[in-house]
């Protein structure tokens, strides 16, 4: 497995946010997380980041242990990750948002250059490489941080939220975009609300109630789960859902 955790407790005092979860990811997979608001998959996610320490359980990335791993090493190691909210460098060029990422891997400036161009060009964003990351609407400064991510070469990218707040048509421009970063051969591992995301791009769904995992599977077959109906989705959406 390129990613397993295993046993993944986070608590806030006496809340446990995140109970005993575990989760593998195999090379390749899409893999969704998803569930009901407070239900500690955005908690288990950036525990996954290295933003949150775990209270309890072990994260091992490629056989090596990363429990206690700051973002830092994460990204040394080859994972990355977008925020619910894009954070980007305002008073940078969109050019110079996504070089900071290249650096990580091309400490001389023309090869940091290069690799971003590249970066920009395969984005979408080469024609806005100059203007400034404060200019960009919602969907260019969720892209532009996707760009950053790619920039430092990872093999797994963690996705939080990255088509939130977008139109349809913004969505399935993502939605392409995604298909694209994954044809690259990274691995992703997607937090998102939107059910029609996960059924059109995650191989698994991973569900969350309560902080625990009640359902691992096709997304197809968690969206019918009856433990998931009753949690998050709602009998009408399990019909549209249901295969055909």
């Amino acid at each position: 497995m390129l990613l397993e955790a295993r046993g993944i407790v986070k608590s806030f005092g006496a809340f446990r946010a995140v109970d005993g979860a575990d989760l593998a990811v195999a090379e390749g997979d899409i893999i969704g997380l998803i569930g009901p608001n407070g239900a500690g998959k955005s908690t288990f996610f950036n525990v996954l980041a290295g933003d949150t320490a775990a209270t309890a359980g072990t994260i091992t990335f490629d056989g090596r242990d990363i429990t206690r791993a700051t973002p830092e090493e994460h990204a040394q190691l080859g994972i990355a990750r977008s925020f619910q909210v894009p954070v980007t460098f305002e008073d940078m060029s969109v050019a110079e948002n996504v070089l900071v990422g290249a650096f990580l891997r091309h400490p001389g400036r023309a090869a940091a250059e290069a690799a971003t161009a590249e970066v920009l060009e395969f984005t979408g964003l080469a024609p806005l490489a100059d203007g400034r990351a404060r200019s960009l609407g919602t969907p260019g400064r969720k892209r532009l941080e996707i760009a950053r991510a790619l920039a430092t070469e990872p093999r797994l990218l963690l996705l939080d939220e990255a088509l939130a707040g977008l139109t349809p048509v913004e969505v399935r421009a993502a939605i392409e975009l995604v298909r694209r970063v994954h044809a690259r051969g990274i691995t992703l591992v997607i937090v998102e609300h939107i059910m029609e995301v996960i059924l059109t791009l995650a191989h698994r769904a991973v569900v969350f109630h309560q902080g625990r995992v009640i359902a691992d599977g096709t997304p197809r077959a968690v969206v019918a789960d009856p433990a998931v109906v009753s949690a998050y989705l709602g009998r009408s959406m399990s019909r549209r859902a249901a295969p055909r």
